[in-house]
């Protein structure tokens, strides 16, 4: 996977996952204990109801993330790993966006997640060495123009659940 974090502030500005999600982000790398706590703490002060391990990391201290002295989160239910996958997707592209790297580094990174996430549809009109969509347009100004698309339409999804 590509490796990068993304900050709970972040993630808690565009999505409320679910157990599940937050689960996956960690498995996969994107989130640090930190960020989860922050995830998880958010949570609590907006009033929703939390599962005991959830307020655990929520209520957790410094030290307890310093040691890793917090209970693993197992994904609740079975899952969609197609769901799973999706709101990753966002996040993960989301926060390369607005990362400020070049178009180069930024489409580099956008192909690296495309295998990762293993080539999903979605990600299709923004990958370098795929075509543009019919009737797209070509070339990195086309590829910027779906991904913000594509942006705008998942936070929007994303903020109505």
């Amino acid at each position: 996977m590509a490796r990068f974090k993304i900050p709970g502030s972040f993630v808690v500005d565009r999505v409320d996952l679910t157990t599940s999600e937050v689960a996956y982000g960690k498995h996969w790398g994107w989130l640090d204990d930190a960020a989860i706590v922050q995830i998880y703490m958010h949570k609590m002060q907006a009033g929703r109801p939390l599962l005991e391990v959830e307020e655990r990391w929520a209520l957790a201290l410094s030290e307890d993330i310093r040691s890793g002295d917090l209970p693993e989160l197992s994904p609740e239910g079975s899952g969609d790993s197609h769901e799973l996958s999706a709101v990753w997707i966002y996040l993960s592209l989301s926060w390369l966006h607005q990362s400020g790297l070049s178009e180069q580094q930024l489409f580099d990174a956008i192909e690296a997640l495309y295998s990762d996430f293993e080539y999903p549809e979605e990600m299709e009109g923004f990958v370098k060495y795929m075509p543009p969509p019919p009737g797209g347009k070509g070339g990195t100004s086309g590829m910027v123009e779906r991904l913000e698309t594509f942006l705008r339409h998942s936070e929007d999804l994303y903020r109505q659940r």
